[in-house]
């Protein structure tokens, strides 16, 4: 049976078509395994432009008549006919000047037939198994020839309109750019008022449910090939004589096939739009975790700076409190009492530390507290965040590139185990304890420093008090002491003032130097913890957060890069349409 040969600017477009499908092929193929199906599809619809005839695909139901609406439209009892799923293969029927009936197996299993009625030269009909038959053979085959069609012409059930098959194969038949004709066959068991009523009703449906508004014949295809002339199929018959007069076979298939090709790549710009979405969404988030970082690490600056205020206010206090009980126990008019040193220590515990213990625990405490809750309530929004877009690969992972996708979701799973644990170590009171520590610690070396230093001070007294006249007051020799000391009295006064003014001055820089050392001490430890915390945010942000961001923008780019090659293949298909649009009738 000979092929449709084809020359000049239409066979050149032909070669363009066939090059364009295998470059949207390649392209899909880079989207990964879901893609498989599609692919096929245009390196089938690519093979059969090679023999370029025009294929008009008959599909229905089982036992809706099509196999009869052929014969009918042939004016020839061809095919076999019968109340049982006849049509187990594809029936191919080609153009020929005079009638096979005796079909030839070709290598795919798709039997040919020749006759002089398809319609017109370079037309080939196509008779398909019954969709929703019980042997799920008929339905694989007649779904794996679909695509490949360029008119389908869907024959229903006059007393079984439109089945749930059949919506799913008009839908996919749409889906796939099909131009679609819509027979209604075995009328001859309806009257003529439910002929009216069912016809409404398929349009009806046809709209609502496909958004589809086909042509619509209704005929009788056993009245027809029984009585020609009768059963409305020379309707059918001038529709498709109108539809090849408007122009030849040949360039019908190559628009066909170009439509076909445009919803496939318009199904897959979604297809990659939702994908790019998925990565934005996924990108925002982890972007929105690291805002929170650094809105984290800026809300602890603040509450360092009112923490430091606070701690350096009790110091203050420590420090007045401390200086006032210096004037107050090293002068002169006490330097004879001689004081002991453990009454002065403990006077110095209770006046001047007692107080201070309470403050800056109060003062720190609250600091401390603070920071722990708001990384504990931090690091729960970090975990409910990646938990939130964990749950959103999870769901798209089945549209996505599975392989990239799985490494995304081990790091996830990898950031999600991270920040649990550090809440952990909030939750625990680990933290607050290690804290805690270091403050009693700093507090408890100034207390016995100082203390010791008020044992020294005694010390001082002491030996101020031996120089002093009131030194050598005491005793049953005082009078004899009084008289013969008197030169020297005068002499150790004055020493002994001078000396005094100068460990006076000195216990004082002694004092404010231990005061400054440890606010300076606490303040570091506030600035230490601080710093921790902004550490552990960085380094999650840096080592955790950072590698999910960078895949998913690799994601973004490769997204982007296929949205590209696509809108590329609807440029070219758009001139390629053109071009064959332009070509004259011959």
């Amino acid at each position: 049976m000979q092929t449709v040969q084809l020359d000049g600017p239409l066979a050149a477009l032909r070669e363009s078509e066939i090059r364009l499908l295998t470059d949207i092929a390649e392209t899909l193929a880079e989207m990964g395994e879901q893609t498989d199906e599609d692919r096929k599809r245009l390196q089938d619809v690519a093979y059969d432009l090679r023999d370029l005839f025009f294929l008009v695909a008959v599909i229905g139901e089982f036992n809706a008549g099509k196999s009869t609406f052929v014969n009918a439209l042939l004016g020839d009892a061809l095919l076999p006919m019968g109340i049982t799923p006849t049509t187990e293969q594809i029936e191919l029927i080609r153009y020929g000047e005079t009638a096979n009936r005796k079909p030839q197996l070709r290598e795919d299993g798709i039997r040919e037939w020749a006759h002089p009625n398809v319609g017109a030269p370079g037309v080939a009909i196509v008779d398909t198994p019954g969709t929703g038959s019980v042997f799920k053979k008929h339905e694989t085959v007649a779904k794996d020839f679909l695509h490949r069609s360029d008119l389908v012409i869907f024959v229903i059930s006059a007393k079984r309109a439109f089945a749930e098959t059949e919506r799913l194969y008009l839908e996919l038949a749409k889906n796939y750019g099909k131009k679609i004709v819509l027979v209604v066959n075995q009328i001859d068991l309806l009257e003529p008022q439910e002929q009216g009523e069912v016809r409404r009703f398929i349009e009806r449906q046809a709209a609502d449910l496909l958004d589809l508004r086909p042509l619509i014949f209704m005929v009788s295809s056993k009245e027809a090939l029984n009585q020609p002339g009768t059963g409305n199929i020379e309707a059918v018959r001038a529709h498709f004589r109108g539809v090849f007069q408007e122009a030849p076979p040949a360039k019908q298939k190559l628009l066909a096939q170009l439509d076909m090709a445009q919803q496939t790549v318009k199904r897959f710009q979604g297809t990659l739009q939702g994908k790019a979405s998925l990565v934005s969404a996924d990108t925002t988030k982890v972007r929105e975790v690291q805002k929170e970082l650094e809105q984290q690490s800026l809300g602890l600056e603040g509450q360092l700076v009112d923490a430091h205020a606070e701690v350096d206010k009790v110091f203050e206090g420590i420090r007045q409190r401390g200086l006032e009980f210096i004037e107050s126990n090293l002068t002169v008019r006490k330097i004879g009492r001689k004081p002991k040193r453990e009454a002065l220590q403990a006077e110095f515990q209770e006046v001047v530390i007692g107080r201070a213990l309470r403050d800056i625990n109060e003062a720190t405490s609250g600091y401390i507290n603070a920071v722990v809750d708001q990384s504990r309530r931090y690091w729960r929004s970090i975990i409910e965040r990646l938990n939130q877009l964990r749950e959103l690969v999870e769901q798209e992972l089945s549209g996505l590139d599975a392989g990239v996708y799985a490494e995304q979701r081990e790091s996830l799973q990898e950031a999600i185990n991270i920040a649990e644990a550090e809440l952990k170590s909030y939750s625990s009171g680990k933290v607050i304890g290690d804290i805690e520590k270091m403050f009693e610690t700093n507090l408890n070396n100034f207390v016995s420093s100082t203390l010791a230093a008020v044992g020294g001070w005694v010390v001082t007294l002491l030996a101020i008090s031996s120089i002093a006249p009131g030194g050598l007051a005491a005793g049953p020799l005082a009078p004899v002491a009084l008289v013969l000391g008197g030169g020297v009295a005068l002499f150790g006064s004055a020493v002994a003032y001078r000396y005094y003014r100068r460990v006076s001055s000195e216990t004082r820089r002694d004092f404010n130097r231990r005061i400054d050392q440890v606010e300076k001490s606490y303040n570091q430890a506030l600035q230490d913890l601080t710093q921790k915390e902004r550490n552990r945010l960085t380094q999650y942000g840096n080592q955790v957060l950072t590698p999910i961001f960078s895949r998913l923008d690799v994601l973004a780019q490769r997204y982007a890069q296929q949205q590209n090659e696509l809108e590329s293949h609807q440029q070219q298909i758009e001139t390629l349409r053109k071009g064959i649009k332009e070509v004259p009738q011959s």
